[in-house]
Parts: C-alpha cells; structure tokens; sequence
C-alpha cells in the first residue's frame, strides 16, 4: 500500500498537544520542512489545515495536490488566527516565529477580532 502525503512527510515523532476543536482550524506559518511535518501530523487527525507562507517546499506542495491543507501565499494576519484551535509557528524566520507566537497569546488571552498584517 502506498503511502499518502501525510503519511509519509508526518513519520517523525510529531504529535497533537491537545484534541482538535470541532468547527475550528490549525494554523501553521511557514512553508518549509518542519512546518510540512506538523501540517501532515495535524491532516492526520482530520483537522482543517492552513498553511501561510510566502514559499513552498515540495512537502508542503504535496499536501496541498492531495487537498489535505489549503494554502495562503502570506503571512497571517490576527484576523487569520481568530478561528484557530492551533497555531504552529515554523517559518524559519525567529522575528517571524515570535510575532505569530505574540499574536497567538494576544488572541487567546483577549479574543481580539483585528485584521493588521502581521509582518510589515
């Protein structure tokens, strides 16, 4: 039997931290090979998956012929994080990483509904 996508990029030790919401989606920001390995982990569990990203690896790729994520060629917005159960910040960018991760905790802790850009 052939392996899909997930299956084969999410093979790491990759897994959930908490049980997926219904109705809400994961979020993962970046498009490189650790962002792929944790967006096939999550498809796996049947969660709705965006990926934003400005660039694509060929994982990333895959996951997106099979129409198990859907893509937005940018950077999150915190609008783009309110419907989120999970946001997984791997951009390979460490300003980038802390700003998602920012925003993340602001919409968590105070259910904020802005739509500023997120990297100027």
């Amino acid at each position: 039997m052939t392996a899909t996508a997930a299956q084969r990029i999410a093979r790491d030790r990759t897994r959930l931290l908490a049980l997926p919401r219904p109705g809400r989606r994961a979020v993962v920001v970046g498009g490189g090979q650790v962002a792929a390995r944790r967006a096939a982990a999550l498809t796996l569990s049947h969660t709705p998956v965006t990926v934003f990203a400005p660039r694509l690896c060929d994982d990333v790729f895959d996951l997106l012929a099979e129409h198990l994520v859907t893509w937005e060629d940018r950077w999150p917005t915190l609008h783009d994080l309110r419907d989120a159960w999970l946001v997984h910040a791997a951009s390979g960018d460490a300003l980038v990483d802390a700003r998602v991760c920012a925003l993340a905790g602001r919409m968590r802790a105070a259910g904020e509904e802005l739509s500023r850009p997120l990297v100027t």
